[in-house]
């Protein structure tokens, strides 16, 4: 389906970011910048390292330029989204709220060069366009922070991103779509670089910059796939392969408000990679992803193997959420008991 151009950018890809997340990693110790602070309340570990690897995927992955149908514009309408997260990255000191708007011009541009990315047409009905709009960003946004919500241990967001991305561009194969497939593609040889260098030892993380662009680069792809082949891809494909950062964002907002009482915008070490840690991991900061990936991996097969069956995805679903929250009220009350015998 590519043609031989291609194959040779996206290898380019992935030697490039090779390469920047090299030069990022020395460049920051000596310099002293960009060094993600061991005190912070999500992190676990014990140096300070490079919070930037997402400069290099986001580098890298300016290869999808030469895809001019969609590819151009998806990075473009990116950029939003990637500064958002770099400039947190870079100083710390951005609000939550001013991440959002800035964030949220990710979507609008999205819209407006490619409409493609607003959900209006449905199995069984079709939206308004306004409606299709307010949903579109507020999934994209809830998307874009799930990711950087499981930016908490080495590999993992990565890990994630690379199978959601390796899935579309597998359905791509299926449903006869070069364009999706190359930038799949292009962006997963970025991120399979990075991982080289963040699993498992964790040289450099993905940082917000990282998680943001990610985040709404599989979240775009994902909608874009669908609306390109009404009638062969299943809608609910979308919650299906992003089941995973879907419902920890929407768990975690509902935890906070409802248990924890506080924010749903306010950092915590509550989230279940974070809780698999402290009880599982006896300080190896790998072992969580060891633990999650496998089931990541078993959805995206699945979801693969049925993209054009809704009542098969729909189980999918409803068997992730109700298996994350039973192991996730699990561990939250192990934690708890672990808490109070150190204390007492």
């Amino acid at each position: 389906m590519l043609n031989e151009v291609q194959y040779f950018y996206i290898l380019i890809s992935f030697a490039l970011s090779l390469l920047i997340h090299y030069l990022v990693i020395e460049v920051t110790h000596k310099k002293g910048i960009f060094l993600d602070a061991h005190d912070k309340v999500q992190k676990v570990h014990a140096m300070p390292t490079p919070r930037i690897g997402g400069l290099g995927i986001f580098l890298s992955s300016m290869f999808m330029l030469n895809d001019n149908i969609i590819g151009g514009y998806l990075i473009l309408s990116a950029i939003p989204a990637f500064i958002a997260g770099f400039l947190e990255d870079y100083s710390g000191k951005i609000s939550p709220e001013q991440r959002l708007a800035i964030m949220c011009l990710s979507p609008v541009m999205t819209f407006i060069m490619l409409p493609l990315s607003i959900m209006t047409q449905w199995q069984y009905f079709e939206l308004p366009i306004a409606a299709g709009i307010i949903i579109s960003t507020g999934f994209i946004i809830a998307l874009i922070n799930g990711v950087n919500f499981t930016d908490g241990q080495n590999g993992l967001a990565a890990g994630i991103v690379l199978s959601v991305l390796l899935s579309i561009a597998a359905i791509s194969i299926m449903v006869n779509d070069a364009s999706l497939l190359y930038i799949c593609l292009v962006l997963a040889a970025a991120i399979i670089a990075f991982l080289i260098y963040n699993f498992p030892n964790g040289r450099i993380f993905l940082g917000d910059g990282g998680a943001y662009f990610l985040g709404f680069m599989i979240t775009v792809l994902c909608i874009i796939v669908i609306q390109r082949h009404p009638g062969e891809i299943s809608p609910v494909v979308l919650p299906a392969l992003l089941i995973y950062p879907l419902w920890e964002v929407a768990f975690s907002a509902l935890r906070k408000i409802i248990y924890d009482r506080i924010s749903p915008l306010k950092s915590d070490d509550f989230h279940l990679h974070q809780l698999l840690f402290r009880n599982r991991a006896k300080g190896k900061v790998y072992l969580p992803v060891l633990f999650i990936m496998p089931l990541q991996v078993l959805v995206a097969l699945t979801v693969v193997c049925f993209y054009n069956n809704s009542s098969a995805l729909a189980i999918i679903v409803t068997s992730f959420i109700l298996l994350y929250s039973t192991v996730y009220i699990y561990e939250r009350q192990r934690d708890i008991v672990h808490k109070q015998l150190a204390a007492g």
